[in-house]
C-alpha cells in the first residue's frame, strides 16, 4: 500500500512541497488544467510537463483522476459526436502511456458529484460537505461545476435513463480498453456520489457493488479497475458495505486507488467527517485492505476545512496523512509481533 497526497485541480508548489516533506512518495491530480480551450485531449507535451513538474518535488505522478467535462459529456450521453470524443480519449490514454503515467480515473455520472452544502458544521467548528436528498430535489447543488452542468438538463439535454447510461458505458469501455492495454494504463471507475438511483430527476449508475461486477464483466480486462471511494459506499451501508467491496475486489487485484474518507448519516442525508468519526472503524478497514493483499494507492480525497487552513487544506491533509500512515505502520508491528 502506498499512501499519497493530491486531490488537487491546480498547480500549487506549496502542496507538492508539503507532500514531499511529510514523506509522500507520490502525488495525484484531479482534472489538471493542462489542455487549452481548443484541445479535446491531453497532449504528450502537456502530460510530460505535468509529470516533470511533479518530479521537481521528488514525487511520482501516480494517477490523474478525471478528464475535463467537455472530453466526456458526449460519451456519457451518447450524442452523435461521441465517436470523435472516444477517439480523443484514446489519444489521451496513449499519450499517458507514452509519458509513463500509469492510472487514469473516470466516472460515468452525467450530473457528477453532488453536495447540497460545503459548510456543514463538524467537530470543533470545522466545516465539511453534506448532502440532503430533499434539498437536492429542489435544485440545491453546492458544487458550482455540477450546478452549472445540471442546469442544462431538461432544457438543452435530455436526461439519459440508467439503461441508456449502461449502454453508453459499454460502448465506451469496449472501445478504450484495448488501447489502455497496449498503452499500459489502468482505467479505473469511481462510484457515483451520492450513490442514489436518481438525483434531481436524473438516473445514476455505479451505485452498488453489483454495478462494479457488471462493469468488470463488460470490460474483461486487467486494464479495467476500481477507484474505490469508501465514503460513497459508507453512505450506502457503513462498514459492512465498505468491507463487501474490499473482500470481493481487492483479492482479484481490481482496486487500484482507495479514497479513505467517511460520512455520518446515510445516503439520503449525510455529511463528511474526520477519520474515526464516521460509520466504519478506520483501523479495521486498513487491516482488511492489508489482509486481502492490497498493493495500490490510498488517498485522503475530501478533508474537513479546519480553521485558518488553505483552500487545498494543508493542515487537514497533514492530519489525515499522518493518521493513515500511523495505521499502516502499526500493521507491520502487529504482524512482526505475532
Amino acid at each position: 500500500m502506498k499512501i499519497i497526497l493530491g486531490a488537487i485541480k491546480e498547480f500549487n508548489d506549496d502542496a507538492l512541497l508539503m507532500a514531499r516533506q511529510l514523506g509522500s512518495e507520490g502525488f495525484h491530480f484531479n482534472t489538471p488544467p493542462i489542455a487549452t480551450s481548443d484541445e479535446d485531449y491531453w497532449t504528450v507535451r502537456a502530460l510530460k510537463w505535468l509529470k516533470e513538474y511533479t518530479e521537481k518535488f521528488e514525487l511520482k505522478l501516480e494517477m490523474i483522476e478525471n478528464v475535463p467535462i467537455r472530453f466526456m459529456e458526449a460519451i456519457m450521453l451518447g450524442t452523435p459526436d461521441r465517436d470523435q470524443k472516444i477517439d480523443n480519449y484514446i489519444k489521451t490514454v496513449r499519450n499517458m502511456g507514452e509519458v509513463g503515467i500509469p492510472i487514469l480515473g473516470h466516472h460515468f455520472c452525467p450530473t457528477w458529484a453532488w453536495r447540497t452544502s460545503i459548510r456543514e458544521p463538524a467537530r470543533g467548528g470545522a466545516f465539511v460537505s453534506a448532502f440532503n436528498s430533499k434539498a437536492a430535489e429542489s435544485g440545491i447543488n453546492a458544487y458550482a461545476a455540477s450546478a452549472q452542468h445540471m442546469a442544462r438538463f431538461g432544457k438543452e439535454i435530455e436526461p439519459p435513463t440508467a439503461k441508456e447510461l449502461w449502454k453508453n458505458y459499454e460502448y465506451f469501455i469496449k472501445a478504450v480498453i484495448p488501447e489502455a492495454e497496449k498503452a499500459g494504463v489502468k482505467l479505473i471507475v469511481h462510484p457515483s456520489d451520492p450513490p442514489l438511483e436518481r438525483v434531481a430527476g436524473v438516473d445514476r449508475i455505479f451505485i452498488s457493488c453489483e454495478d462494479f461486477e457488471r462493469a468488470e464483466k463488460i470490460a474483461k480486462s486487467d486494464a479495467w479497475g476500481i477507484n474505490f471511494c469508501m465514503g460513497t459506499f459508507s453512505q450506502l451501508g457503513g462498514e459492512e458495505a465498505v468491507m463487501e467491496v474490499i473482500n470481493k475486489f481487492v483479492p482479484k487485484g481490481k482496486v487500484h486507488m482507495v479514497h479513505f474518507r467517511d460520512v455520518q448519516g446515510t445516503v439520503d442525508d449525510f455529511k463528511e467527517c474526520f477519520p474515526g468519526d464516521g460509520r466504519y472503524d478506520p483501523a479495521k478497514i486498513m487491516y482488511a485492505l492489508y489482509k486481502n493483499g492490497y498493493k495500490g494507492l490510498i488517498l485522503d480525497d475530501h478533508v474537513p476545512f479546519i480553521n485558518n487552513d488553505t483552500r487545498w487544506g494543508h493542515t487537514a491533509r497533514a492530519n489525515v496523512f499522518g493518521y493513515l500512515n500511523g495505521m499502516k505502520n502499526m500493521l507491520k508491528y502487529y504482524e512482526n509481533s505475532k
